[in-house]
């Protein structure tokens, strides 16, 4: 299973409402991308973020958690506005 693979197999244990999963790999091979979710109405995006990394520490471990380069953190009515700006 690739790095990929393994990052959303993580952020789905996370059991958040309805995730939706956009991530890519870089040319040098490290993951990164956005993660669309209901679950984080309401909460900062500090908060956001350490729920995130910390799972992904203690899923992936910190050696693998370094390979990830950064996941955003959006509620479906920020990712609307956000992509529908592009």
């Amino acid at each position: 299973m690739g790095l990929k693979e393994e990052l959303i197999k993580a952020l789905s244990e996370l059991d958040l409402e309805k995730p939706k999963f956009e991530l890519q790999k870089t040319v040098s091979g490290k993951i990164g991308g956005v993660v669309v979710s209901k679950s984080f109405d309401g909460k900062s995006q500090i908060d956001r973020q350490n729920m995130i990394w910390d799972h992904l520490e203690k899923k992936l471990g910190k050696a693998k958690a370094r390979k990830i380069i950064a996941v955003l953190t959006l509620t479906p009515a920020e990712a609307e506005g956000t992509y529908s700006k592009i």
